[in-house]
């Protein structure tokens, strides 16, 4: 299992503060990936002491011992994770509060950002039905939150979005971080009823983000993509389609229409009038 690496940098190169926050986020993104690879490992593990054809003569105590070894790495990559999202949390609040400059005469004043009508949050995951897709029968994850406490009182959404498949000797992992920043929000009208139509979106989520990508063995590759997330929600459960763009066709994504078997996923509408 190879590790991920950071595209060159040397100590000559030039990073303005926007590209510099970028690469804060892809370095998150490859963290993320190196977990989501060792928690993959520790599945191999389980999965190889508890075949039986291969282990004829295991015991209990070497199904415990085992046992005990995975809890150990569970707990150390929870705790690393807990850093991530504090990392990420401070790299999300550097974007969203930029540096004063004085005002150019030349630059058009900027528009100002209210808060959206209605915010994504909680986690959810379910199988990708695209069957073009490279992604087909795996599972696709969207974590999603929003920072009340960030610059002039306005809400920032975060997204995560990542995808396993499990083929024959290897595993294809991505995962999508969101610039906060780059994310805009509407609410259309609510569905039907247990409606399958992507017309009837709740809610839909576009930007910008850093994606990263490993097949296998193959080499870790990242890059700069535009997503458009719909989320919508019937009587019977909660659905999303993720589109994912790029000029590389390798990371052009178009999850289906997943439909989410665990997790707490949902909107929160806004209320118009705010006293």
């Amino acid at each position: 299992m190879s590790l991920p690496n950071i595209p060159n940098i040397t100590p000559i190169i030039t990073l303005d503060r926007e590209e510099a926050l970028t690469m804060l986020l892809a370095s998150i993104a490859l963290e993320e990936m190196g977990l989501a690879h060792i928690i993959n490992a520790e599945g191999e593990k389980i999965q190889y002491v508890l075949n039986t054809k291969i282990n004829k003569s295991v015991s209990i105590k070497d199904i415990q011992e085992v046992n005990q070894g995975v809890e150990k790495v569970i707990r150390s990559t929870t705790k690393l994770q807990m850093i991530l999202q504090e990392k990420l949390e401070n790299v999300i609040s550097l974007i969203h509060k930029r540096p004063e400059f004085p005002d150019s005469p030349c630059s058009p004043p900027e528009k100002p950002k209210g808060k959206p009508d209605c915010i994504l949050t909680g986690s959810g995951e379910g199988c990708v039905t695209n069957k073009s897709d490279l992604f087909y029968r795996g599972i696709a994850s969207v974590e999603s939150g929003v920072c009340s406490d960030c610059y002039d009182k306005e809400v920032t959404q975060s997204l995560k979005y990542s995808l396993c498949k499990k083929e024959k000797g290897h595993a294809v992992l991505a995962i999508l971080l969101a610039i906060p920043e780059s994310i805009e929000i509407c609410c259309p009208k609510r569905p039907q009823p247990c409606s399958d139509m992507e017309g009837t979106d709740t809610l839909i989520m576009k930007g910008q983000g850093v994606m990263a990508i490993k097949e296998g063995r193959k080499r870790l590759a990242q890059c700069t993509v535009y997503f458009t997330l719909r989320f919508w929600r019937d009587d019977c459960t909660a659905k999303f389609k993720m589109i994912i763009g790029s000029p590389h066709t390798k990371f052009n994504h178009n999850s289906g229409i997943v439909s989410v078997e665990s997790g707490n996923l949902r909107e929160k509408i806004r209320p118009q009038k705010e006293y």
